[in-house]
């Protein structure tokens, strides 16, 4: 039987960085209080802390401006998808299970910030008749959502995220993995993560295998990594995701598009190359969320299109085949490009069938970062 892993302590302590310049974990006490620091050993190690423009710096380092912005903590309106606690449920034929808060290191844009990063339930969302309670929107016990999956037959594929699943003991993730795929209209599972590029080691013969056993021969477990920079893809790294497609799981990539980590077209096309070349298929960047804390991160539309344009140029088929999206509250739009002097947007997924497929346009040269505007003008 395979050694279960068993990680070294997390590093929830900023001082506890290994060559973090002295100061830097005092100035930024007050951050860690309203938001946590969270990351593995694994990880740290991986990172320049002595410059401060280190890219994996940037994903995982408290900074000041997360307390002063005015931003949203729900910019998607994920309250108007929640069904039953724990369950999400915005596009007809795909459900969100959210399984735990915890992730392996906490990235600071987090979109989810509100149950993982932050302190106060306040921030949290709840369903109306739970207002008084301090219950939080994920749940280990996903039986009722299960039954709303079984009630919703227009649902054929099943998300687990959170938070990160794979933090789960694979005893509750192979718990959770028997009920959804004992619902016949559920032809395909998910599972998002990113504990390849925070923990690989975690990723045990033990685990794909647990994560395997969901599949059938026509219905394929797919796991949605997170790999962002290209700095992540190790040799430990791509061992671990080497374990998971050994065991029969199809293995696909998604990444924020973020300022100072990767948006430089060099950076972001040797991300997606290595990726296609070992396997694991780009399938989404997607503009970061306006979440509160996130400015920082923020890259303009009309720039982002350019560095997108900018990296397909450089790659070859496979390597190309992700979309550029943003996640608004009324869909998934993507981003298409520029036509003349507008830049042009299509539904790739609505939560008003209504608006499936329907394009909107914007002027380039007005700046803008987030879509809101752009739905509002179309």
């Amino acid at each position: 039987m395979a050694r279960e892993h068993r990680p070294a302590a997390v590093i929830r302590d900023l001082s506890r960085v290994e060559g973090l310049p002295p100061g830097e974990a005092r100035a930024r006490a007050a951050v860690v209080r309203e938001f946590e620091f969270r990351i593995t050993p694994y990880y740290a190690g991986l990172i320049d802390w002595s410059d401060p423009r280190d890219p994996l710096r940037l994903i995982v380092m408290p900074e000041v401006e997360e307390l002063s912005d005015t931003l949203d903590f729900d910019p998607s309106d994920e309250a108007a998808n929640t069904r039953v606690r724990g369950l999400q449920h915005k596009y007809p034929p795909t459900a969100l299970l959210l399984l735990t808060d915890v992730c392996a290191t906490y990235c600071r844009f987090c979109f989810r910030k509100r149950f993982t990063l932050a302190t106060d339930p306040a921030h949290q969302l709840r369903p109306e008749s739970e207002l008084d309670s301090a219950e939080r929107e994920t749940t280990f016990d996903i039986s009722e959502g299960v039954r709303y999956i079984r009630a919703h037959p227009e649902i054929d594929n099943v998300l687990l995220t959170g938070g990160d699943p794979l933090m789960l003991a694979p005893s509750r993730l192979a718990a959770a993995l028997t009920e959804v795929r004992s619902v016949p209209h559920v032809d395909v599972i998910r599972i998002g993560t990113k504990v390849p590029a925070f923990d690989p080691a975690r990723i045990t013969p033990e685990l794909a295998n647990t994560l395997a056993s969901a599949a059938r021969a026509d219905a394929r477990t797919h796991v949605m990594c997170h790999f962002t920079h290209s700095r992540e893809l190790t040799r430990e790294a791509l061992a671990a995701t080497t374990r998971l497609q050994d065991a029969g799981l199809v293995l696909t990539n998604q990444t924020p598009l973020l300022r100072g980590v990767n948006d430089d077209p060099e950076e972001l096309a040797r991300l997606q190359r290595r990726l296609a070349s070992t396997g694991v298929a780009p399938y989404y960047v997607f503009l970061c969320r306006p979440t509160h804390g996130n400015d920082r991160y923020a890259v303009p539309l009309a720039e982002a299109v350019d560095i997108i344009t900018a990296t397909r140029a450089r790659l070859n088929g496979l390597a190309k085949r992700f979309r550029l999206v943003a996640s608004h509250a009324t869909g998934k739009i993507e981003i298409l490009g520029r036509h003349a002097h507008d830049l042009v947007f299509r539904y790739h997924e609505a939560r008003d069938p209504a608006d499936q497929d329907r394009l909107l346009t914007w002027p380039a040269e007005r700046p803008l970062t987030w879509l809101d505007e752009v739905v509002a003008a179309n």
